[in-house]
């Protein structure tokens, strides 16, 4: 399995969300409370920013710029049967790819910030309609691996 570090400590993560929300009779996601944690499980990681859902970390590999996701376990499922909604063949050439996900955590390809023409822009936007995916604009692309790609999408 790629990341296996990772992974291990995002399923720490997870458990350390588990808890808090158990002991607090909470049924909101903790994004401050994970915030405060992820310094000490990835030392070297960094906040690339929020969304309306998602907190989004970028973490230390080796080898790729990968991001983890944090956020409730339903947006996480949401994400992933995306992911999975567009075919095998086409899946990884215009959406960036997914590694593994655990209940509360997502490792994705997270490429680089950058200007989308245009034409990349309305091509990925043409796309994302046809496999069923809405919110494809210029700050959910990133440039990831020399290659254009969606890096975050809403189902339609």
């Amino acid at each position: 399995m790629r990341h296996e570090r990772i992974r291990d400590r995002a399923q720490l993560l997870d458990s350390i969300v588990r808890t808090y929300k158990k002991a607090r009779g909470g049924k909101y996601f903790p994004h401050r409370v994970v915030e405060q944690v992820m310094p000490i499980l990835f030392p070297r990681s960094r906040k690339i920013g929020r969304g309306a859902f998602k907190t989004v970390y970028r973490v230390e590999s080796p080898a790729r710029f990968v991001a983890l996701k944090v956020t409730a376990s339903k947006h996480v499922r949401r994400d992933r049967k995306l992911y999975e909604g567009i075919p095998v063949g086409v899946r990884n050439r215009y959406f960036a790819k997914i590694y593994w996900y655990t209940k509360y955590c997502l490792l994705q390809k997270y490429g680089r910030e950058v200007n989308v023409p245009k034409n990349v822009l309305k091509r990925l936007q043409e796309r994302g309609r046809r496999f069923g995916l809405s919110d494809v604009r210029r700050d959910n692309i990133r440039r990831v691996e020399g290659h254009f790609k969606i890096v975050d999408a809403n189902p339609r």
